[in-house]
């Protein structure tokens, strides 16, 4: 899940960017993860790829949890990356307009190696988007489909993009796979100045990048598709609820796994006239790419 955060003040994106990677997996961290950070070791400067090396082998048990600027330099932590001295160089970061950077919290491996997160949030700066910071909520696709996960997941993703829509100025949002470029599905597969973000990002009072599961729309959007009563009967959402900014969080199904076939249709039906123009290319049939359940091809 991508936010497009948009302020015209530099300090105002990197204090969202700061404020979604500390308090936002705040948020994430729902079933306690924060707290069972080990305490009391030494933060560790060597960088994510040596992250095992800097704690001793009788530590390596638990969770660990780091922070990352690039390419300003990593400060990457095995325990608990809100000790006092990480906060301050943090936002120094920030506000030297990195590329990006992200927090994450995972497990040690049983063999004590560093395992994938559990929990990933980050934030992203263009040059050629000097009011805009993107902050994005990263997760596994199978947690959200697995019985034995959905539930636990769906809350935690719910809960923060929440909390996030109400806190910044969020003027779109979408549900993606992890594109290069952090690209829309809709972008994905469209050609030329169409599938580029940087082009069509500062449009969001015009047009949709694209439309998904879970979508944040603008008031100007919104206004121009009818507003919330319209998207309301339109029967394409199981929820629309109004932001603090006048944008819309809008929610296709209740559960991930029933965003396909009609649903998809539905969403893309209430939101046609508003999305970006461009040549559709069909997706190649290579094994191992992502469904493509999130887009509608003509026939």
């Amino acid at each position: 899940m991508e936010l497009t955060i948009y302020n015209e003040k530099r300090e105002g994106l990197a204090a969202a960017a700061f404020s979604w990677l500390t308090e936002g997996i705040g948020k994430s961290a729902d079933n306690g993860e924060l707290r069972k950070l080990q305490q009391g070791l030494r933060v560790s400067k060597i960088g994510f790829s040596r992250m095992r090396d800097s704690l001793p082998a009788r530590h390596r048990q638990g969770f660990w949890g780091s922070l990352s600027v690039s390419p300003r330099g990593t400060f990457d932590v095995v325990y608990n990356p809100y000790v006092r001295d990480a906060l301050p160089w943090l936002m120094r970061c920030l506000n030297e307009t990195p590329e990006s950077a992200s927090a994450q919290i995972g497990e040690f491996t049983e063999g004590g190696d560093v395992g994938n997160s559990t929990i990933r949030l980050s934030a992203s700066f263009d040059d050629s988007l000097p009011s805009y910071v993107k902050l994005a909520y990263h997760i596994d696709e199978a947690l959200l489909t697995n019985p034995a996960t959905a539930h636990a997941e769906h809350a935690r993703l719910f809960t923060t993009i929440n909390w996030a829509c109400q806190r910044f100025n969020v003027v779109f949002g979408h549900f993606s796979y992890a594109h290069s470029g952090g690209r829309t599905e809709l972008e994905r597969y469209l050609r030329g100045p169409a599938r580029v973000p940087e082009h069509n990002t500062p449009h969001w009072r015009e047009r949709l990048r694209g439309y998904s599961w879970l979508m944040v729309v603008s008031e100007d959007i919104a206004r121009r598709i009818g507003g919330t009563d319209a998207l309301n009967e339109s029967g394409a959402f199981c929820s629309v609820s109004a932001l603090p900014n006048g944008s819309l969080l809008l929610q296709a199904t209740s559960l991930f796994h029933e965003y396909r076939n009609g649903r998809v249709e539905a969403v893309h039906h209430t939101m046609r006239e508003v999305l970006i123009d461009g040549e559709f290319r069909q997706p190649a049939s290579v094994p191992g790419q992502p469904s493509t359940h999130m887009v509608i091809f003509a026939v």
